[in-house]
């Protein structure tokens, strides 16, 4: 099923790529609008992976901490803080090197854009997932397995730690809206940040970014947890065993992403004279070198 739903989110992605290719005359044109390929060696593409592989995993593991209680109530400001906290500690450490993407969906929304060659975007997909799932491993060692996975009356299971789940006062309907919108800001803010125009804005992105995940998940996570990114939801799901309404964490935040990112290219933004072809993405979570 999630094979399935993610297949129909990258078919979309294709299908805008085909529609774009017949609206240009010629090859050189198609160039313009998407990166293909690049000059990277395989030692380069798997220092992209391993740089996503490393974010993503300090994302997982310090935000899902912030989900660990020991028996006691869960503090939502606190979870919420944690995972901005994971996230601009991820930016800090490897946005340099692969642009911190750290989310597959922010990896789609760079590939429409144009500044990531489509050639990546699979070794962006492996670092992400595998080290989502490491950083939930590693919290999984770190703490002891009562308050991972909790039992009522030691027989029923309920949701573990950091599991995705949509609240039940609302539909898993409204937890696909949920995720969607939330994760289309994530996305505005991503395309806002590589825009060109923005350059002389990027100081403490880090922070900003951080400080954006606290307030979209301090918004949306009452209804479904505020994911925003297939990965995270992935690992502890896989992890924990929780698979309900787990298309709702995959097809909301694709289609957000392919929304609002098609959307800030075709709108938004400017026909630049030069793109990249060397590196994967020349900007990223920072300023250009």
């Amino acid at each position: 099923m999630l094979v399935l739903i993610y297949r129909f989110g990258l078919l979309v992605v294709i299908k805008t790529v085909l529609l774009c290719a017949s609206t240009v005359k010629d090859s050189s044109e198609f160039d313009k609008l998407f990166v293909l390929t690049d000059n990277l060696s395989i030692y380069d593409r798997t220092v992209l992976c391993a740089s996503e592989f490393l974010g993503t995993a300090i994302l997982v593991y310090v935000g899902c901490m912030g989900c660990v209680t020991f028996g006691n109530a869960p503090n939502h400001l606190a979870v919420s803080i944690c995972f901005g906290c994971g996230v601009m500690l991820a930016i800090q450490c490897v946005a340099h090197i692969s642009g911190a993407h750290i989310n597959p969906v922010v990896t789609i929304a760079s590939a429409i854009l144009g500044n990531l060659p489509l050639i990546e975007v699979p070794v962006y997909f492996v670092g992400q997932f595998i080290g989502a799932i490491a950083g939930f491993g590693a919290l999984k060692a770190t703490t002891p397995s009562e308050f991972i996975k909790v039992f009522i009356n030691n027989t029923e299971p309920v949701p573990g730690i950091c599991s995705p789940v949509v609240s039940p006062n609302v539909s898993s309907f409204h937890g696909f809206l949920s995720e969607f919108f939330a994760t289309l800001i994530l996305i505005l803010l991503c395309c806002s940040v590589w825009d060109p125009r923005n350059s002389t804005k990027h100081d403490s992105v880090p922070i900003k970014f951080g400080l954006a995940i606290v307030a979209l998940a301090l918004s949306a996570g009452p209804y479904s947890g505020a994911h925003l990114n297939p990965a995270r939801s992935l690992a502890p799901a896989l992890w924990n065993g929780d698979w309900k309404d787990h298309w709702v964490y995959w097809l909301g935040p694709t289609l957000a992403a392919i929304f609002g990112a098609a959307t800030y290219r075709f709108f938004f933004s400017f026909q630049q004279d030069e793109k990249p072809n060397s590196i994967a993405e020349t900007i990223p979570l920072n300023d250009k070198p």
